[in-house]
Parts: structure tokens; sequence; C-alpha cells
């Protein structure tokens, strides 16, 4: 696929890279009212995240060859639906509480993606879960935002 004018500029790789350096230097910004150590998660992942823009970009540009030929979006049904999980889980997290929604979310993505089977998904829920607030509660002793009925 051809991209107007031959542009290198213009390639999909280009945009995806330049978003994800914009949305990664956006989020760093809020993570500045956050204790030290609650932020150093997300500031470790968003600063690998534009790296890895910038990898993106670069790489894009230096060798057009390796730029992605097919469309963006080959479903964008599944895209929107990404979309608004994400929203919905960010909301979730915001109003149930962070243990609440990801022990909603964890299984329901899951079976979103084809997985069946209620013990593998309640394990895997439990694994994740549990391994967030061994890391967060007690390493870190961080508290995540709170419960909907501890509130």
């Amino acid at each position: 696929m051809k991209n107007p004018a031959g542009s290198r500029i213009l390639q999909a790789d280009n945009i995806a890279g330049l978003v994800i350096v914009a949305c990664s230097a956006w989020l760093l910004t809020e993570t500045r009212d956050m204790p030290p150590m609650s932020a150093l998660l997300p500031v470790a992942m968003l600063c690998a995240m534009a790296l890895m823009g910038v990898i993106l970009i670069v790489r894009t540009i230096l060798n057009p060859q390796t730029a992605s030929a097919g469309p963006v979006f080959v479903a964008p049904r599944r895209f929107l639906l990404v979309v608004f999980v994400i929203a919905a889980y960010a909301f979730g997290v915001a109003t149930l509480g962070f243990y609440t929604s990801t022990t909603i979310m964890v299984p329901a993505v899951a079976f979103c993606f084809g997985y069946r089977k209620p013990l593998g998904l309640a394990l895997a829920t439990i694994i994740f879960v549990g391994g967030i607030a061994l890391i967060f509660m007690v390493l870190m002793n961080q508290e995540l935002p709170p419960e909907f009925f501890a509130s």
C-alpha cells in the first residue's frame, strides 16, 4: 500500500509512533503529583513506551521497507471494542476500585479472546490480582485506589 506522493512521514507506523510518544509524554505529566515509590513503575513504563515509539519512527524513516504495508485498521470494530474496554476499566478503577475492576476485567478479557475454561479463568485472575497485591501492598507498601465498599 503506497502513501500519497511516496511520503515517508505519512506512514501508519510513523503516525502510531507519534501517538505513542505524545500519549506517553502527556501521561508522564500526570505522575508529577504521585509519591516517588508510586510513580516509579508508571514512569518506567511510560519512558519505555516513548522510547519504543521513537524507535518505531526512526526505523520507518531510515528503512521504509520495514513499515507496515497493510491497512491501519484490519478490524475497526475490534479496535473500538478495545478502546471501549480500556475506558470502562479506567472508569471502573475510579468508581469501583482497582481490585474489584481487575477481578472483573481479567476473566472478561480472556473470555473475549476465546478462553472459556472456568478453572483457568479463575486461576489467572487470582494469580494476577494476587501478584499485583503482593507487589504493591507487601513489597512496595503502596495503596491502590480504594474499593467502593471500603470507602
